[in-house]
């Protein structure tokens, strides 16, 4: 049936399928059953013989084969509409920026980056998280970045080049796109090959990595912090890149600590209590920021990850860890990351899922969770 509907690639797993619509860019993950019907629709040349091959195949009534139609249909429509789009489309010329009072230089390795923030608001949407790279020594910078505000707008520049703008109630987009920037600098590549950039956090052990995920308030950084305490490196966290190589390389930001979670680590963490306080966001959340340690001082390191751990903290269940499958992860990685809407890249993605390991750690004991995740390492 030619619809123009179809997904572009499909990908099995187990007893599932990772479907990619390319018109959408949106991975949608269904059971081995609907994929079934799925390909029994494509394959079809209209309604009729569908449902003809519904009920010759799998003995499925008429009436009902209509229903499963029109189910589909709906479905193939959906997962090819595309969202709504909160980058916002327009150029900004270095004239139009206001008085950038603000300048901050960060160095990584040999890499000196300058920041020119147009206010101290703006400035703490990014100079916190690596702030322990801040240098006052960067007369002439590898590259400069400027970032400033119009009407609602914040707008994004990399060596007075315009790189993005974005409204200001999703000012998440663009502190996504600075990282990603960053990142590029630090490891000298090409920014047309990173395939993925993940909210998660990514644990290493110097060899590989095992990325950290779950639902915001779930104790991710915390436990990235806490592994970081107990010997482990931090690769990223909340910002994870994946480039073409399907390596995940490092972000070197500081680990962002909610209030909840201070005295957990002040013993743990050295000069923790030393560290500055932030209040951010609209309810004035008081954070501090834990930098990397140890080997992660070494801004280029890279390497591959063969496990991803969704996480829940309960202070009042049973601590465990079992293995899921991958759609569970997915229904927490996909909407909250960006995806490389090229072909090569959505391949390489679902490539690269086929590989990976996943599993549910529910943890009140911090003790339990250390011990696990570093049994993944030596699994």
């Amino acid at each position: 049936m030619k619809t123009g509907l179809s997904p572009k690639y499909a990908h099995k797993i187990n007893d599932t399928a990772i479907l990619w619509f390319h018109r959408s860019n949106r991975y949608v993950v269904v059971s081995e059953s609907l994929y079934t019907l799925i390909t029994l629709y494509f394959n079809s040349t209209d309604k009729k013989a569908f449902i003809n091959a519904l009920d010759q195949t799998l003995h499925i009534d008429p009436l009902k084969g209509k229903d499963i139609f029109n189910e589909i249909s709906f479905f193939l429509e959906d997962a090819n509409t595309v969202s709504s789009i909160d980058h916002i489309n327009q150029t900004v010329s270095p004239s139009h920026k206001s008085s950038l009072s603000i300048e901050r230089s960060y160095r990584f390795d040999n890499t000196i980056v300058t920041v020119h923030f147009e206010s101290p608001i703006i400035e703490s949407l990014i100079h916190p998280q690596i702030a322990h790279h801040y240098t006052d020594t960067a007369s002439n910078p590898d590259i400069r970045f400027a970032i400033f505000k119009t009407n609602d707008d914040l707008h994004f520049l990399k060596n007075n080049k315009h790189i993005g703008s974005y409204k200001t109630e999703k000012f998440h987009f663009l502190q996504g796109k600075f990282a990603l920037e960053l990142t590029n600098a630090i490891h000298n590549l090409d920014i047309e090959k990173w395939i993925a950039t993940f909210h998660g956090s990514t644990i290493t052990n110097g060899k590989t990595s095992i990325m950290i995920v779950g639902d915001s308030g779930n104790g991710k950084s915390t436990l990235s912090a806490l592994l970081m305490a107990s010997g482990l490196d931090l690769l990223a966290d909340d910002f994870t890149p994946l480039y073409e190589d399907l390596n995940l390389y490092s972000y070197p930001a500081s680990i962002s600590i909610k209030k909840g979670a201070f005295s957990t680590l002040e013993p743990l963490v050295d000069g923790f209590k030393d560290l500055e306080t932030h209040k951010t966001g609209p309810k004035k959340v008081n954070l501090k920021y834990v930098p990397p340690t140890s080997r992660t001082k070494n801004s280029k390191f890279h390497c591959q990850c063969n496990h991803i751990v969704y996480v829940t903290y309960n202070k009042d269940s049973e601590s465990y860890i079992k293995n899921i499958s991958v759609e569970k992860i997915l229904e927490t990685l996909i909407p909250d990351s960006w995806i490389s809407s090229h072909e090569k890249h959505a391949r390489l993605f679902l490539d690269w899922l086929g590989q990976i390991k996943c599993y549910d750690l529910n943890y009140s004991d911090n003790a339990f969770a250390v011990s696990s995740i570093n049994s993944l390492f030596n699994s």
